[in-house]
């Protein structure tokens, strides 16, 4: 059986990025670049003035004071979007705003707060320096320079910087299309009510909003019954997509036939069981170089395999450079007993005290429980020999709920 960090290994190795599409920028949004990027002008284009006020000549106002002002001639307006046909000479200002382009003959803005209007004069009573709050053309960027590089990961910033030079779309790595299975006679729908003996699929929506968390695309198939003919129909149909996950039917009972049906379809699988809890019957295998993951049925054990492994694994199809959870050591608030020989994912609350982490267990940890892990901020990891976490002791903990750590954190709390 293998360890959790063989399993994520073996996982990893065998995946590679996806192809490339062209997208627009709204659809490049959180996908990594599949090219480099260069500026076709430079940024700014023009020199502009970074300030609201009188485009002047440096030497005319260079011996300006509060008690000693300059008056000049204002000679004309430019608002941003427009060019002054004028020129600014000796004795003379240009009125400006911010972002219009700097006219011929000024190398210096004085802002509108150290002047005072006098009809058609304006009065210098205080200046910035030489040069001051002039932008030159090419400053943030000039022409031909790299400004993305291929494999990056495009936030904001980057988005609006490819605006910036004129890129309407741009080549990003695939979404990859999951196709998302519930295996399991006891599941019903959402929208019916479970008789004796029967569940709410909630695996589908489970899985196919963490899908979709991190940009990928799901496609939910459905319930599938526990007949060895239906789950490899079904499983026929879903190597249409670029990955498989199906949850359920991957232990060893009487009626999980999921490990015979994935193996009527051609899949090659490359283990079944790891070491950890929960989520100790995890498969994985592929076809076509397609991964195909097997989920536990329990909740909370299918969501916490997603987030090892299936998790790293999409993003890494869509190229992004960090595949994990953020890592943090937190101290423990009381002692958590664990099992020998596994490395087990406690559900925890986290707070902040005196800029340290601190954890204490959601409660039951039973893998069946789905509403202690929507408490959890995060997932405390116990060690394979470890069967006791003392109070005191500091543990890392997988990160779940970042931004809500970081809010109670800046709140005081």
């Amino acid at each position: 059986m293998l360890t959790v960090n063989e399993a994520v290994h073996l996982i990893l190795e065998q995946i590679g990025p996806l192809n490339c599409e062209k997208a627009s920028l709204f659809d490049a949004h959180g996908r990594t670049i599949g090219e480099n990027v260069r500026a076709r002008w430079d940024v700014p284009r023009f020199t502009n003035s970074a300030m609201d006020g009188f485009a002047v000549r440096w030497q005319d106002v260079a011996s300006c004071r509060p008690d000693k002002p300059v008056s000049l001639d204002v000679v004309d307006e430019v608002a941003a979007g427009y060019v002054s046909k004028k020129a600014v000479s000796s004795g003379k200002a240009i009125k400006i705003m911010t972002g219009a382009p700097v006219p011929k003959g000024g190398d210096t803005i004085i802002r509108v707060e150290h002047t005072a209007s006098r009809g058609k004069q304006v009065e210098i009573q205080k200046n910035d320096g030489q040069g001051g709050h002039i932008r030159r053309a090419g400053e943030d960027i000039a022409r031909g320079q790299l400004i993305i590089e291929k494999g990056k990961l495009l936030g904001p910033a980057e988005i609006g910087l490819l605006a910036s030079v004129g890129r309407s779309k741009v080549q990003v790595r695939r979404r990859p299309v999951v196709a998302i299975i519930s295996t399991g006679d006891e599941l019903v729908a959402v929208d019916q009510k479970p008789g004796p003996g029967k569940i709410v699929n909630s695996n589908s929506y489970t899985l196919s909003c963490a899908v979709q968390q991190i940009g990928g695309i799901p496609q939910p198939l459905g319930i599938v019954r526990d007949r060895r003919s239906s789950l490899s129909k079904v499983f026929e149909k879903a190597l249409n997509a670029d990955v498989v996950i199906v949850s359920g039917g991957v232990s060893v009972g009487d009626y999980d036939f999921v490990k015979e049906a994935l193996g009527d379809v051609g899949v090659k699988m490359g283990f079944w069981r790891v070491a950890q809890r929960p989520g100790h019957p995890m498969a994985f295998g592929r076809i076509r170089r397609k991964p195909v993951f097997g989920l536990p049925g329990n909740p909370v054990s299918s969501t916490v395999s997603f987030f090892l492994y299936a998790r790293p694994a999409l993003l890494k199809m869509m190229g992004h450079r960090k595949v994990f959870l953020p890592v943090v050591r937190a101290r423990l608030e009381h002692d958590i007993k664990t099992a020998l020989g596994l490395k087990e994912f406690v559900r925890c609350f986290l707070r902040k005290k005196n800029g340290e982490y601190l954890a204490s267990s959601t409660g039951t940890q039973s893998s069946g429980v789905l509403r202690s892990l929507s408490l959890a901020d995060g997932l405390i990891v116990s060690d394979e020999q470890q069967t006791l976490l003392r109070r005191g002791g500091e543990a890392p903990v997988i990160l779940l709920k970042t931004e809500e750590i970081s809010l109670q954190e800046e709140i005081g709390f």
